[in-house]
This record gives C-alpha cells, sequence and structure tokens, in this order.
C-alpha cells in the first residue's frame, strides 16, 4: 500500500469520528467544498508532476548523491528527515505569516487559513501552488534521492498523519487533561517536545488564544520554543480563521497564478 493510502484511511477515520460527534453541523459553507473538492482532484493530477519535478531538481543540485545514504539505518535517517524537515518548515511558515516581507508566501499559505472554523478537512484546504515551496515535498523528494527509501516513507507517513491528528476537531489531548487522572501534567511534559492540537488549533485562531503568529512547526514544539514563538493556549481561541473578508474560491487556489482581488464579507 502506498504512502497516501495510509494517509486516506487516518483522514477518514478522524473524519468518521467528527461526522458521529457533529463537529461538522453547519460548519461548512458553499464555497468550502469547491476548495476542498478542487484540492482532492487536482492532487490526482498535480502529484505525479510534483514527484517528476522535485526529483529532477534535487538530481541537478546534487548530481553525484544518487543512493549516497541508503546505507544510513532506517531509523537515523528517519530521525535526521524530521529534524531537517521541521526546521525548515518552521521557517518556511513563520514567513508565509509575514505579509510585509513575503506576501507571495502569505498569499498562498492564507488558503489554509480562511475557513471560521478548524477540522481534518483543512488537509485539503491548500492553496495549489503551496507544495512547491513545502518543506516536506523536498526534504520527501531528497530522501527518495539519497536511498533512504524506508527512512522516507516513514517520516513522510508519520508528519502527514501528526498534520491530520492535530487539525482535527476530536480533541484527544482536551479529554485526557480533562478527565484522566494527572492528565494535565502529562499533557504539559508532552508539549515540550510534540505539537498536541491545542497548540496547532490557537494557530489557526484569533482573539482571545487565537495567536496565528505563533506555533509553526506541525510536530516538534520545541522549535517553537528555541525561536520564542511558542504559545500554549488556556482554551480554545475565540474565533477560527482570518478577520475581515475573503477572497473569491478560486483565487485562493490559484494564486499567485490570479491575482487576489478584493476580499468581502462572507
Amino acid at each position: 500500500m502506498q504512502p497516501q493510502h495510509w494517509i486516506f484511511i487516518l483522514i477518514a477515520a478522524i473524519l468518521a469520528i467528527e461526522l458521529a460527534t457533529g463537529r461538522h453541523k453547519g460548519v461548512h459553507r458553499k464555497h468550502d467544498f469547491f476548495i476542498i473538492g478542487s484540492v482532492i482532484l487536482g492532487s490526482q493530477v498535480t502529484r505525479i508532476g510534483m514527484a517528476w519535478l522535485t526529483a529532477w531538481i534535487v538530481g541537478l543540485l546534487l548530481p553525484t548523491g544518487k543512493g549516497a545514504l541508503a546505507d544510513v539505518p532506517i531509523w537515523s535517517g528517519f530521525v535526521g528527515l524530521l529534524l531537517v524537515a521541521e526546521f525548515g518548515q518552521y521557517w518556511i511558515h513563520r514567513s508565509a505569516h509575514d505579509t510585509i516581507n513575503h506576501p507571495w508566501l502569505h498569499g498562498m499559505h492564507r488558503t489554509h487559513h480562511s475557513a471560521p472554523y478548524v477540522n481534518v478537512t483543512l488537509m485539503w484546504r491548500t492553496n495549489l501552488v503551496w507544495p512547491l515551496v513545502h518543506a516536506y515535498t523536498w526534504v520527501a523528494a531528497l530522501g527518495f534521492y539519497l536511498g533512504m527509501t524506508g527512512a522516507t516513507t516513514i517520516f513522510y507517513i508519520t508528519i502527514m498523519a501528526w498534520n491530520a491528528i492535530t487539525h482535527s476537531d476530536w480533541r484527544w489531548d482536551d479529554v485526557i487533561a480533562r478527565k484522566v487522572p494527572g492528565g494535565a501534567r502529562f499533557v504539559r511534559a508532552f508539549e515540550w517536545v510534540f505539537v498536541t492540537p491545542r497548540i496547532h488549533h490557537t494557530h489557526h485562531g484569533y482573539g482571545k488564544d487565537g495567536k496565528a503568529y505563533r506555533n509553526f512547526c506541525t510536530m516538534l514544539s520545541f522549535y517553537d520554543r528555541m525561536f520564542g514563538t511558542l504559545h500554549v493556549p488556556e482554551g480554545r481561541p475565540w474565533r477560527y480563521g482570518l478577520p475581515g473578508g475573503e477572497h473569491d474560491w478560486w483565487r485562493q487556489l490559484l494564486f499567485p497564478l490570479v491575482p487576489l482581488g478584493e476580499s468581502r464579507k462572507r
């Protein structure tokens, strides 16, 4: 089974839990389905092109590196790829929230943040060009090119699975903190190293306990601690999404190939 199939199964399972617990009632707007559907369909077309493009560019940059790290132990390779990818993604993600210095990155990434909710469907709410600047895309391509096939496969499944779990509206960290003896202390200790749903949910919010300019990592919270951008909230954000208006759904998908145009209330 291909890595993306395992990820799809996990997302489907989380989505089933969210639906069964009523987390999607009255949440989605019509254009949300246009965005999500376009990304699901578009990814089937772009995946092959992305694989070819990244492999070609990595090969150009490292013409003698093909298979060079094939003998690296699988778990050492996994840890190395994870540390490099999270470091790279931290800075790319942080730059994408800098509207002054990196407006193109911000324009691409805001598609993911424009929804006034957080649930696992945000995994498919992304700008179609965004994977080209995503650190995980390039680190995975590099890992495969260097011959670390097993380590790269485990890395990619792990980081995408963690991404799905932290976007879920099924908040297992809340359950542990409230209902398990000593659970609150366990969650706080866990968050010294790893991102939990509450850490990532606050990144999608604004108002009280909403900090869109904090918590940039996907899995390893210690990079946010290291660079002073971690915020561990007391509760859920006052609001999810972005204050103000929203751009046309198709412009959100295709920027910077098309301009974003005027935003308006939804």
